[in-house]
């Protein structure tokens, strides 16, 4: 009964049932102003007009297939939709802003000087290149004195997190898409209000759907309360906006700018498996110390200067403390903003530099031709390429995208495992015992093309061994699917993953 009453009084149920009841009533009003009023041939006109537009826009073609056809099939309302949900823009001023804000630092010039140094020691063709391409897309570098730590669970990762959280002397930066109320919340809520009392500078930016259900409304204000300086990206409004489907699904932890984590998990009790709900949740996360901790450092406040209006000298974030250089580090930041879709290009170019293997771990398997493309080439070209995903879905219509998309690949030799304890959400790359890439960005469109994302290159480094062992066990814990077996199941099923595979980009 609790449940029950949590659910109907939920924030995210009642954002839904207003804006579900908006969407109806504008297909009414549409389907009534073209028949009832005779308008049938502007609206007409007007998917029109859109398809024209779809077919010139630098765009993912999957993403244009979607809204061609919508045009096509319902020409009184594909254009309409279009001009509701098709549109990719934050509002002006904002974009503005943010791209200000980032394009006056995008090439800040101790950086030149670091990547030119970096970049003598890049021993490998597939390393310079991957290396190269992230810094000039991006202006963050390839730093050399740099070490870190990786955790292969939620528990090893959180034990390590609050005791470096003690350890905070200046400022706590914390930007991540999911906050929720429980015990990992609550013990870091504790030493973050023991932080400010001594005198600690503490930020946090939460994303508001991503924590729509697991905090209450305008926590910001409780957050505030207790002298945590605390933003919300993009507030949830219960009406149609396009603007919702632009996500911070970064996960940023900065402690003086010395110590720095992200990964895959978020702050909340599931993902350390305190609250089980999709069987083992299986993540990941990474602590960063040294050089290249001023990139994790610079994406959060080019992240606060954008929601605050303020400005500040990054310059001064820099951290001091010298640590034993571990191989290479590369932190790199996307943003539906960039002209390209950074995260899934860096992907690929560890998939085309391969020469034995690509081991490749995400929650949702959703890629696009360009990717299809790459991984069955790679295959067939013998290397090794293994992929793993969830047996327990978080979202079963996303599952069922997922594992639509098997058959194509296994036809070409791509290995598939899923996840037997339950649901894998670490989103990590690993190429040739050489290179790997570990960060929050999945392999499906909203990562690619709608959210804030980040991730870290290693290059060299010995937590690409760490990853390799993680692999190796999640291998051992995981069922190899077999190619043929989407022609066993229900015909109705069959067509349901058909049906949101052709609209996945645009869901």
């Amino acid at each position: 009964m609790r449940k029950l009453f949590k659910v109907i009084t939920s924030r995210l149920l009642w954002s839904v049932l207003l804006i579900g009841f908006e969407f109806f009533l504008m297909v009414y009003l549409v389907f009534w102003a073209a028949y009832a009023r005779g308008y049938y041939i502007y609206f007409a006109i007007l998917s029109a007009f859109v398809t024209v537009f779809v077919l010139t826009r630098k765009e993912s073609p999957s993403y244009k297939v979607v809204w061609i056809a919508l045009a096509s099939v319902f020409p009184t309302l594909g254009g309409v939709l279009y001009l509701l949900f098709g549109n990719k823009k934050i509002g002006h001023r904002a974009e503005l802003r943010l791209k200000n804000y980032i394009n006056s630092h995008l090439t800040l010039s101790k950086d030149v000087e670091e990547m030119d140094e970096t970049r003598k020691l890049l021993q490998k063709d597939g390393d310079v290149r991957l290396a190269n391409y992230i810094y000039n897309m991006t202006g963050l570098p390839a730093y050399n004195n740099t070490s870190a730590v990786y955790f292969p669970t939620g528990e090893e990762f959180f034990s390590d997190m609050f005791s470096s959280l003690k350890k905070a002397q200046r400022y706590i930066f914390i930007e991540y898409f999911i906050i929720g109320l429980g015990e990992v919340w609550n013990k870091t809520l504790e030493i973050l209000k023991c932080k400010v009392e001594e005198g600690v500078d503490v930020r946090l930016i939460y994303d508001d759907m991503g924590s729509i259900n697991a905090v209450p409304i305008h926590y910001e204000k409780v957050l505030r309360s207790y002298g945590i300086k605390a933003k919300v990206f993009n507030p949830v409004k219960p009406h149609m906006n396009p603007r919702l489907n632009f996500r911070d699904h970064r996960k940023i932890l900065s402690i003086d700018g010395e110590v720095c984590y992200t990964g895959g998990l978020n702050l909340a009790d599931e993902y350390a498996n305190r609250e089980i709900r999709f069987g083992y949740w299986k993540d990941n996360a990474i602590k960063v110390e040294g050089e290249a901790c001023f990139s994790l450092t610079r994406l959060f406040l080019e992240t606060w200067c954008s929601l605050s209006k303020e400005s500040v000298d990054l310059e001064s974030y820099r951290p001091q403390r010298r640590v034993e250089s571990d191989g290479i580090v590369q932190v790199f930041g996307t943003s539906p903003f960039f002209p390209v879709p950074m995260g899934e290009n860096a992907y690929l170019n560890i998939i085309n530099s391969a020469r034995r293997y690509v081991w490749i771990s995400t929650p949702y398997l959703i890629p696009d031709d360009k990717l299809t493309d790459a991984l069955c080439m790679a295959a067939e070209s013998g290397i090794d390429v293994r992929i793993v995903t969830p047996n327990y879905p978080d979202k079963k219509q996303v599952h069922e995208v997922t594992r639509s998309n098997y058959e194509y690949l296994l036809q070409a030799g791509v290995k598939i495992y899923e996840f037997t304890p339950g649901f894998v959400h670490s989103k990590m790359f690993l190429s040739d015992d050489e290179r790997a890439i570990v960060g929050t960005t999945n392999l499906d469109y909203r990562s690619f093309f709608l959210h804030f994302e980040l991730s870290v290159a290693f290059y060299g480094s010995s937590i690409i061994t760490d990853v390799k062992k993680d692999f190796e066990k999640i291998f051992d814990l995981s069922k190899e699917m077999q190619a043929g077996a989407n022609e066993k199941i229900n015909p109705i099923r069959k067509a349901f993953r058909y049906f949101y595979k052709l609209f996945s980009p645009a869901l």
